[in-house]
């Protein structure tokens, strides 16, 4: 049986995570084109918020990608996003071709401590939100 990590430690991991996947959004924008999209077409400014939760699946002839977007107002969106494969085997194009995104806002939980888990996710992705400096936009 493996060693079990303690719930501080599990909590930095996951907060580590997060903190991982919003500067990938920051630093590799060109893997991103296909959520800049998505949020552009939604009236939603990249610059104004960070990913904090990305799976991506190769599917038929797309990559199927699954997250969520944390806007600087505090707004949770989950989504799931259809990007074109590109021109070599399961590379991406960067094109759009299906999404959808539904506002979570009221299921996440942003208490810094909930019983039995520790720091909720919605509190670490916030706190990423801030680690970013990405400061809401009027």
């Amino acid at each position: 049986m493996g060693r079990q990590r303690s719930t501080q430690v599990q909590v930095q991991d996951r907060g580590a995570e997060i903190l991982d996947v919003a500067r990938s959004f920051v630093d590799q924008p060109e893997r991103f084109e296909w959520l800049r999209a998505l949020l552009a077409g939604r009236g939603i400014d990249p610059k104004a918020g960070v990913l904090v939760e990305l799976r991506s699946v190769p599917d038929q002839d797309c990559w199927v990608h699954y997250g969520m977007w944390l806007t600087a107002s505090g707004t949770f969106l989950r989504f799931v996003a259809d990007e074109a494969f590109g021109a070599r085997p399961l590379e991406g194009s960067g094109i759009l071709q299906h999404s959808s995104v539904e506002d979570v806002t009221a299921q996440t939980t942003t208490a810094k401590h909930v019983p039995g888990i520790g720091v909720s996710y919605g509190w670490l992705a916030m706190d990423a939100l801030r680690q970013l400096g990405v400061a809401q936009r009027s």
